[in-house]
């Protein structure tokens, strides 16, 4: 089996239809019921069980803003440390939207988690397909842009 490597991946990737993509996702995940929305119930998911996240998005902070700056540094680090991907969008109000919250300035951040449904294979007990397809392009995009700085903002679709 021929597997791809980083730079492959990383240029097969449209950057242009990632809005999307984050849409579909949270999309999905809220269907799912594996989306978790706000900046203390992420916290909390996150203390409890950081290796059932599969995502973190977290929308570009606004100039001027230094407390929702330091939250967002701090939440960026931990799931650094714990190896989960950070997905930066360019809306809280768009995200807001998306998570079905009345009030759009409440999201914070939002984080997915995995499905605990998802059966297992018979010899290592691991999920079968841990991430879905869109899951799959949003890792590989975040994977292919730790190194860039500043780090790409995702434009969410209206």
């Amino acid at each position: 089996m021929c597997v791809p490597n980083i730079d492959d991946k990383c240029k097969m990737i449209n950057r242009s239809k990632l809005g999307r993509a984050v849409h579909g996702m949270l999309t999905r995940a809220k269907a799912e019921r594996r989306l978790v929305c706000g900046l203390l119930p992420a916290i909390g998911r996150l203390e409890k069980a950081p290796e059932d996240v599969v995502f973190c998005v977290l929308p570009q902070t606004r100039p001027g803003d230094a407390a929702t700056h330091l939250q967002t540094v701090l939440l960026q680090a931990f799931c650094y440390e714990n190896y989960i991907p950070v997905i930066q969008v360019d809306s809280s109000e768009k995200l807001s939207e998306y998570c079905g919250l009345e009030n759009t300035r409440n999201c914070s951040c939002a984080i997915i988690i995995k499905d605990l449904n998802m059966p297992l294979t018979p010899e290592e007990e691991i999920p079968v397909s841990p991430l879905s397809a869109t899951e799959q392009i949003l890792a590989d995009f975040y994977e292919c842009t730790l190194a860039e700085f500043p780090t790409p903002v995702i434009e969410l679709p209206s």
